[in-house]
Parts: C-alpha cells; structure tokens; sequence
C-alpha cells in the first residue's frame, strides 16, 4: 500500500515551483472517460474514497494512465475473496473460468466472478457486481496460487417498462412502471459463440400471470486487455435465452433474440461487426428490413422489404427468392442475411397455417397472419356456426392484421380476396353499413367476387356485427 499511497500523493501534493504534468495527465484522462457516468468532481472523490469503485475505467486509459490495481488490491484465494464478501453483506457465485492459450506457455486462466446481494422480503437475490480475476501462481510463499482481481463492471439493471415493451407493442398488456428489475444469474454462452473471448448474459425473469417474460443484458470479456463491457440488452416474452447461430463460412456470427408475442413472430437477429475500438473491437449490429442489401437498385427487393416489414413474410420471402434468382452473382451476403430473416419468420407463420386448431378463430387468424386470404374465406364460408369466433378475432385486432390487408391493398387495391376481408373487419368493428359503404368505394378485379363479399356480409346475423372502437393500426 506504500506505493500506492505516494502515487495518491503525488497527484494530491505537487512540488512547489514544478508541474507534474504526468500527474495532471491521468486526472485529465480519468475525468474525460467518467464524463459518460457523473462529473469530474465526483469521480474524484471516489477514487480517493475507494479506488475499486471506478477500476472500470482502466479499459478506457492509456496504459500510462491506468489506476494500479496491484497496489491496493494484493491476489487472494477464492476463499478469501469470498470471506471478504460475505463480511460486506454479499456473496459469490459459480465462478465462470475462461482459459485463454498463449503460445509457449500454459494457458492463461481467468476467473469472472458475479457478486450477489441476499433476497430481501421475499424478492430475488440482486446481481451487484461482475468482477474478473487472473489466476497468478506462487504470488507469496504461503500461497501456491492465488487471483488477481483485474476489472469489474458497473450492475445498470433494466427497467420493467423495457422488459414488457413487446406485449405492451401487441396490445397485450398495459404500460409497465419504470421500477428497475434485478438480475438474478450470469450464464457463458458456450454453443456456437465466438472464440475470440468470453460471452456471458446477466439475466432475470419477470413473472406476467402464468407466463414468464426472460431479460438481461450480454456481457463480452476480452482476456488479453481484461476489458468488460455490456454490449446488448433484450427480452424475450417467450421466456427463451438468447443464442448464437451458425452461419456459413465467410458472414459475421449472428446473435438471435426472440420477442415472439402469441402468433406472431419476432426475431432479432444481430450480426458481430468490427469496429474501430482497441479493447473491444466490434459490435452486435442489428440486421435491418429497413434498405436493401444489395448494391444495386432493385425494385422487386425493396417490395419484399415492405412486404416483410408489414408482417407478410412469406410472401416476401417468395419475392426474395425469385430476385436471387434474376440477379445471380450481383446477389450479397447482406441480402442473404436479410432473406434468412425473413425465412426465420415465414417459416413459423407457414407452420401455424398449416396446423390444425381447435379453434376455428384462431385458425382463421393463423392463416391471415400468412397472407393466405383465400383460405382463410374458405374456412369463413365453411363455418357457418362458427362465424362468430371469427369476427371476435377481427373486432378486437390490436393492428397485425390490418397491418396486412394494408399492406396487400397497397400492392393491388383491386384484390377482391383481400377487399373481403378489409370488409369483414370493419363491419366486426363498426357495423355491416360501414363495410359495404367502404366496399362500393374500392375497384374491383372479379364482379362474381364481389357479389360473394356483399352476400357473405349480408348473411351474417346482425347480433355478430357488434361495434367497437376500432384498434388503431
């Protein structure tokens, strides 16, 4: 701790008549890097108060500027680690060990350690702290080996109304408060995840009536510079951890998360992208239905875009298809990524479509979230007893299937299979005059169709055509 204590003096106690611009260097670093957390004066005091408190930033220092952790903080055993720990009110638990292999010499070993404050009043135990530590052999004579404590980072945990945003999207729920939500384990990704470092989650579950929403945040930790840092936060209303998937030789790793509500499908997908940063040299960019993948102008793709965007996946993915095939070598792996997207989401859609329901309802709805109207009216026209259920889905649509016949009457306002069911929707909604009132507006492709829209409408009782306040789209 002498040293350590002449280096704070140092800084604190300059020489009379000599400028220890050495010194007044690293606060300068130090209180431009705090900038992203509190002020300057603040960071300050705790460093003179507790140099351990804002270690983190050495990850952002030059390596002349760096808080010299080994002064103030000797290796100990784990045991002693965690002694230390539960004297403050925590505890440790399972520690992660990362092995990373040096060349000539036996692997260097590292210890990430989650600190946990005990459950109070029946709530879950808190993650506080996500420490990592270096294994050092023979650090003393009484010791054989022993860790070294290297980095931190700072617990930010997420708050609930970002956690439940994905219901609260699907109208399935009302807005949540903003109170923040503990983390309660830390897992390593191990399947598929890249080589080049540790990936770990932090992560929690918020109960929602019977169902369990899955949060956290992913953790990268690069064992040559000991830098830690959180590079993505998610939910998952399924319940389901986040994972790496395979891809083919030469495209980034993908990170995919999945905010499925009830039948329709949400998969982000995030591609590991370098970038110009020492410590950590990447980052999880997301993959977007927003522009086009390819490098040239494309018509059709930009469609299949607006296709998917609007939920109509597999129809977009058979646009997608079809524009490979006309643009043979000038196709990317940057459309091909955004098409596997699509196909991930075509994909379920396809599967509920095709399954059979118990409810006719829900069958009905599966089919129209696959854009297969014509199949979906067969089963209105079949189900005569049922029809009810059918436009209790339609009068309570939060949007996603509006979303649909929107997008489908934008290509072609003319398309009576869809007309029919714009038709049907707004008389679940609003009654049956206003649907036919809408009906005689719209062009036609087919006088026999719609014929059958306006006979369908009329048919059904005038009980089953209840009015509501129509969901905004």
């Amino acid at each position: 701790m002498g040293s350590f204590s002449s280096w704070i003096m140092k800084l604190r106690m300059p020489k009379q008549g000599r400028v220890p611009w050495g010194s007044i260097g690293i606060f300068v670093a130090i209180a431009s890097a705090a900038g992203l957390v509190a002020s300057s004066a603040w960071l300050s005091t705790q460093f003179i108060i507790d140099p351990r408190s804002i270690v983190w930033l050495n990850q952002y220092l030059p390596k002349q500027a760096r808080i010299p952790v080994s002064a103030w903080d000797d290796p100990k055993t784990l045991k002693e680690i965690q002694s230390d720990l539960r004297r403050a009110g925590l505890f440790a638990g399972e520690p992660i060990r990362v092995e990373t292999p040096i060349k000539g010499k036996k692997p260097q070993t590292d210890l990430l350690i989650p600190v946990f404050q005990s459950a109070q009043e029946g709530g879950d135990d808190r993650l506080k702290e996500l420490r990592a530590y270096r294994l050092v052999l023979n650090p003393t004579p009484h010791k054989k080996e022993a860790l070294q404590f290297v980095n931190q980072i700072e617990i930010l945990e997420l708050r609930e109304d970002f956690v439940t945003e994905p219901l609260v999207r699907s109208r399935v729920i009302n807005p949540s408060s903003d109170r923040p939500v503990p983390f309660t384990m830390v897992q390593r990704f191990e399947d598929r995840a890249p080589r080049n470092g540790a990936w770990l989650t932090m992560n929690g579950k918020l109960q929602q009536g019977d169902s369990s929403i899955a949060y956290g945040q992913v953790v990268y930790y690069n064992p040559i510079t000991t830098a830690m840092s959180v590079m993505l936060s998610w939910t998952s209303p399924e319940g389901e951890l986040p994972s790496w998937q395979a891809v083919p030789k030469g495209r980034p790793a993908e990170f995919v998360v999945n905010q499925t509500v009830g039948l329709e499908p949400d998969f982000q997908v995030y591609q590991l992208r370098s970038v110009k940063r020492k410590n950590v040299p990447f980052q999880l960019q997301p993959i977007s239905l927003s522009e086009s993948g390819l490098k040239q102008e494309n018509g059709a793709f930009v469609d299949a875009l607006f296709l998917a965007r609007s939920g109509l996946w597999s129809t977009a993915l058979e646009y997608m298809q079809s524009v490979k095939r006309q643009v043979g070598l000038d196709w990317t792996q940057n459309a091909q990524a955004q098409m596997d997207l699509v196909a991930r989401h075509a994909k379920v859609t396809k599967a509920q479509a095709e399954q059979p329901w118990a409810n006719v309802g829900q069958q009905v709805l599966a089919n129209l979230l696959d854009g297969r109207w014509e199949r979906a009216a067969q089963l209105v026209q079949n189900s005569t007893s049922d029809r009810t259920e059918i436009l209790d889905v339609l009068k309570f649509d939060p949007g996603r299937v509006q979303r649909r016949i929107n997008a489908a009457l934008n290509f072609d306002p003319t398309r009576s299979e869809v007309q029919l069911w714009a038709a049907l929707r707004l008389a679940a909604q609003q009654g049956k005059p206003s649907a036919i009132a809408w009906l005689s507006k719209q062009p036609s492709d087919s006088g026999v169709r719609r014929a059958q829209t306006v006979k369908l409408l009329n048919e059904l009782d005038l009980m089953t055509l209840g009015t509501v306040t129509p969901a905004k789209n």
